[in-house]
């Protein structure tokens, strides 16, 4: 009685059935009683879920010794040279240069420096370059033979894209690099980036190999080809401490890193 006098006084309740196991719903979808466009939102999820466990990226190593020499020249009305440390703090106040107070910090202190084109007082494009062991993000890390120098962080300007700046810019900070005895640069490229790839072959880079980086539940696999030992060039995955992450076969012990010698 009781019963029946709540149903009466609150005929605003439903009943909400259970929540089906995820056995269930997977026989649901073998026997086809599951919508397509449900499917499909489904078939989404599992993508997104795989991806926070699971990724791959293959790099191409590329290097640059002898460019092509029409890039050798700053545009008209432009200059190029690198970047003292105060200018460059200058420009972080604007966001379109992508050059954060916390970035500078990081790159010019372990020495980095930053090659640029100008158009006045305006930064139309510049890339950076490094001598010591250089972070790709968060838990990756490039190390090369201190012959060479690791050009990364290139960017040009939305209003001066197509006219070469990327090309000139990296031409340029090579001869420099060379006059002080370096062989020449080195960097890489997401293999998905043929864009990228096509301006770097334009200007004279060659692929010295590839390197394969999984990551699976927090641990990595890195392997690369042959031919990236003749560059010293390895990708090694530590936190930002410089400490070594957790690696498939134990951690990883690394080598204390030198000092680049001088170059004259």
């Amino acid at each position: 009685m009781r019963l029946w006098l709540y149903a009466e006084r609150h005929t605003h309740l439903e009943i909400v059935p259970a929540k089906r196991s995820f056995s269930e719903r997977v026989a649901d979808t073998r026997r086809g009683a599951v919508p397509a466009k449900q499917k499909g939102v489904m078939s989404m999820r599992a993508v997104r879920a795989l991806r926070r466990v699971i990724s791959i990226r293959v790099l191409r190593g590329i290097y640059l010794t002898a460019p092509v020499s029409e890039f050798a020249l700053a545009p008209p009305g432009m200059t190029a040279d690198f970047l003292d440390p105060d200018t460059l703090r200058r420009m972080s106040a604007e966001a379109k240069y992508e050059l954060p107070p916390d970035f500078l910090d990081e790159a010019l202190g372990k020495g980095d420096e930053c090659y640029a084109i100008l158009q006045g007082e305006e930064l139309a494009a510049y890339g950076w370059y490094a001598h010591t062991p250089t972070q790709i993000d968060s838990d990756l890390c490039v190390r090369f033979d201190d012959a060479y120098v690791y050009m990364y962080k290139g960017l040009t300007l939305n209003a001066h894209r197509g006219r070469r700046l990327h090309a000139i810019g990296k031409t340029r900070a090579l001869a420099a690099y060379q006059a002080r005895g370096y062989k020449g640069l080195v960097s890489y490229v997401d293999g998905d980036n043929l864009s990228s790839l096509k301006s770097n072959y334009r200007m004279g880079c060659v692929d010295f190999g590839r390197i394969w980086v999984l990551r699976v539940f927090g641990r990595y696999l890195i392997f690369g080809t042959p031919g990236c030992a003749g560059f010293g060039f390895r990708v090694v995955a530590t936190r930002r401490n410089g400490a070594p992450q957790s690696e498939w076969g134990g951690t990883r012990r690394e080598s204390a890193v030198r000092p680049a010698p001088e170059r004259r």
